[in-house]
């Protein structure tokens, strides 16, 4: 069956070096995949690939059988695809109730939203007047993930979350996140705990896929912890 994403071939160069090179994969809808690597695997350029918000080199990408590579980053946006960033945009001076409020500008909200968005993040409720700029690194990261699930996504991109709020949070979150029958691909260099929660791994380093199958069997190959700890050779 083919998946509610597809990647074929993807590449991106800047100043002459491989950022990715001939990079597939797929997102069965309603599965949890994990992406995982180094800090500097190419995680991030490939979200920015997928997104709109870096052109590609080469390759071909589809979302629900739609094209993306002939779309910008708005239009892929009303397709479905959003993401909870390893760095999240930030409008200094707005409070955290308007930053959530423009993010869902884009949607038909229904009225229960933000009841079911405290639900998964309750820390939210305190800090809604705070300025969104004042926020602590750690909950800057909640609220833009909140922004995120505020866009209905039909497929979600979350960037090296693990690091950012803790494993435990993050295994939570993502756990009821699948649970309720989001979409998720999920990139982290914390390898253990991301793909104990995923149905389908990929490894990648150097801008490269290097492995990729069921959990439990990359975990049992100890070159996948090499990769994840920055050693760009662990694969060959």
């Amino acid at each position: 069956m083919p998946g509610l994403l597809q990647a074929r071939g993807l590449e991106a160069v800047a100043d002459g070096d491989w950022l990715i090179r001939d990079l597939s994969l797929d997102v069965a809808e309603g599965s949890l995949v994990a992406l995982v690597g180094g800090a500097q695997a190419g995680k991030s350029v490939l979200f920015e690939l997928l997104l709109g918000l870096r052109p590609a080199r080469a390759g071909e990408l589809r979302l629900a059988g739609h094209e993306l590579m002939p779309l910008g980053p708005l239009a892929r946006q009303q397709l479905g695809l959003r993401c909870a960033f390893q760095t999240p945009p930030v409008f200094p001076g707005l409070a955290v109730r308007e930053y959530l409020v423009l993010a869902a500008a884009s949607v038909r909200l229904e009225a229960a939203a933000f009841e079911r968005l405290a639900d998964y993040l309750p820390e939210l409720e305190g800090c809604l007047d705070q300025r969104v700029d004042d926020l602590e690194p750690e909950l800057l990261r909640l609220v833009d993930l909140g922004r995120a699930l505020l866009g209905l996504p039909r497929l979600l991109l979350i960037d090296d979350l693990m690091p950012a709020i803790g494993v435990d949070r993050a295994s939570d979150l993502l756990r009821s996140l699948a649970r309720d029958g989001y979409t998720l691909l999920v990139a982290d260099r914390y390898a253990e705990p991301v793909l104990g929660l995923a149905d389908y791994g990929y490894v990648l380093a150097q801008g490269r896929l290097v492995a990729e199958g069921r959990p439990g069997e990359l975990l049992a190959d100890q070159r996948l912890f090499a990769a994840c700890a920055g050693d760009p050779n662990a694969f060959g």
